[in-house]
């Protein structure tokens, strides 16, 4: 079965698949979409979440392979930039590993390196959260506008609670890629944890290739935190333009 995917902008211009952190949908890049109209934009719910609920187990390697398949589909030249945050994040650096061809630009922030089974266990107790307990969680964690908590809550209310278990075990066995061919950016927010922030150094220091930068003032969900800032990072990147003064290298 294959997972929803929401598409804004014309069918023939270059394409920027966005893909979602944990407990959220594919609604929480709707700013980005209002941004960048002059790209197809193309943002999928992985399985387990959104309109895709139905869809699963979630796992890493399947989500890599069911974005890949839907890049070929949607794009013209199948092929794509891919930005994702959180566990998005993580399915783009699974992508690097095994579907490189689908992408052009990739840029990730918030993503994890692997995590001790201890820490990676946080994830699912997630999963006992209601509802309205998550989003205050996310409330707690990122700084967005109220005008933008509609599109933090579509994404709570349909989330299946086993995502978060699932996800933690895939935390538990994440593999990165030594180098890349592909541009590759992961940023952090200054705001992130500090478990966050040092997986972002690593990923930026052990990936041959990769470019790392910091982005002052915000936490994990900053496309909603601070969107002009979030858009114009990932025209930049996928423009091999400069990207914002704001932004600082590691």
């Amino acid at each position: 079965m294959p997972i929803y995917v929401h598409q804004a902008g014309p069918a023939d211009a270059t394409s920027i698949v966005f893909l979602h952190g944990l407990g959220l949908s594919s609604a929480m890049w709707q700013p980005q979409f209002q941004r960048l109209p002059d790209y197809q934009c193309l943002a999928p719910d992985l399985p387990e979440h959104g309109k895709s609920a139905d869809v699963g187990p979630l796992s890493l390697k399947e989500a890599s392979r069911q974005v890949a398949d839907l890049i070929r589909k949607y794009t013209p030249h199948g092929r794509a930039h891919v930005v994702g945050l959180s566990l998005g994040g993580a399915v783009a650096m699974r992508m690097l590993l095994d579907v490189p061809e689908v992408l052009d630009h990739v840029l990730v922030s918030g993503a994890s390196t692997r995590l001790d089974p201890v820490f990676a266990s946080v994830n699912g107790m997630m999963g006992f959260l209601s509802p309205d307990q998550l989003a205050q969680l996310i409330f707690l964690q990122s700084n967005i506008p109220q005008d933008y908590h509609p599109l933090v809550l579509e994404g709570v209310r349909t989330v299946k609670p086993a995502a978060f278990s699932h996800f933690g075990q895939e935390l538990t066995q994440i593999e990165l890629p030594h180098q890349t061919h592909v541009p590759l950016l992961i940023t952090v927010g200054q705001n992130e944890t500090l478990v966050v922030q040092q997986a972002a150094r690593e990923m930026s220091t052990t990936i041959q290739g990769a470019k790392g930068v910091m982005v002052p003032g915000v936490g994990h969900i900053w496309n909603l935190e601070a969107p002009d800032l979030f858009t114009q990072t990932v025209r930049s990147w996928v423009t091999d333009t400069p990207l914002p003064q704001a932004l600082r290298a590691f």
